[in-house]
């Protein structure tokens, strides 16, 4: 009864109750890989969508003896752009952070929560950093910086401060990427544009039309994945998301 209580209270939103998106990814892939369905789906839906990638992605390799360094950083900012534009963004903004981990948090924060006010999104979505199987720096760094940063970005102190003249008020922060979905959103019919703008990263994943490429392990993992999620709720498929309404995000100890 407590927790039914609780979340009546919190009153935690569905994910397709905005207009205004804005999903942050590690890397140029994460997005596509944790919720490339959905951002489909929304755009199709009318919904506006952008992206804000926090690192360059520059040890992200097949081949590091002779695909590394800017030119890894320039393919793989393309392939970021043709898999958004398969899925049909264009508002893609990359982060001049290194890949691995090697930058200060701090300033990754600052970097998002100015991003976050200049778009004025009505949700942030990013990596669940509290996922405790992820063991990538990056993951883990991007998703608290993302959190820190949706907190920061609607006090006029702070922004002002960071040099930004403007607030952003989210109503909401939603983690992709995550083993405590709270909210699903179906993705029917809308998978095969997630699969397709996968397959742009060619520096990252090995497709093989006869099967057993990383590519294709990637795809049965996130078709059984959405299976699961979608079984008992659309009778076909759907990604989970855990998503916190402003009450759960400050002082807020139960896990709702």
């Amino acid at each position: 009864m407590y927790k039914l209580l609780l979340q009546k209270i919190a009153n935690i939103p569905q994910i397709g109750d905005f207009d205004n998106y804005l999903f942050i990814g590690p890397h140029p892939d994460d997005i596509e890989v944790g919720a490339g369905a959905t951002v489909a789906k929304l755009v199709a839906m009318g919904k506006k969508v952008s992206y804000v990638i926090a690192t360059d992605g520059r040890y992200g390799s097949l081949e590091p003896s002779t695909l590394h360094g800017d030119a890894l950083i320039k393919l793989r900012q393309e392939e970021s752009r043709a898999a958004a534009s398969v899925l049909g963004v264009t508002d893609i903004v990359f982060l001049p952070f290194s890949d691995g981990g090697l930058y200060d948090p701090r300033d990754l924060t600052k970097a998002l929560a100015k991003e976050i006010a200049l778009r004025k999104p009505d949700i942030v979505l990013c990596p669940d950093p509290l996922l405790h199987t992820e063991c990538h720096a990056d993951h883990l760094l991007t998703g608290r910086a993302a959190s820190s940063a949706f907190m920061m970005c609607s006090n006029p102190l702070i922004m002002s401060d960071l040099g930004v003249d403007s607030i952003a008020e989210p109503k909401a922060l939603a983690y992709y990427y995550t083993a405590r979905p709270n909210r699903y959103f179906g993705i029917k019919g809308y998978q095969k544009k997630q699969f397709e703008s996968l397959k742009q990263f060619k520096s990252q994943f090995e497709y093989k039309e006869e099967g057993g490429g990383t590519l294709n392990l990637l795809f049965l993992y996130l078709a059984l994945r959405s299976l699961k999620f979608g079984l008992f709720r659309f009778k076909y498929k759907a990604e989970g998301f855990r998503v916190n309404s402003l009450m759960m995000l400050h002082c807020c100890a139960e896990k709702i």
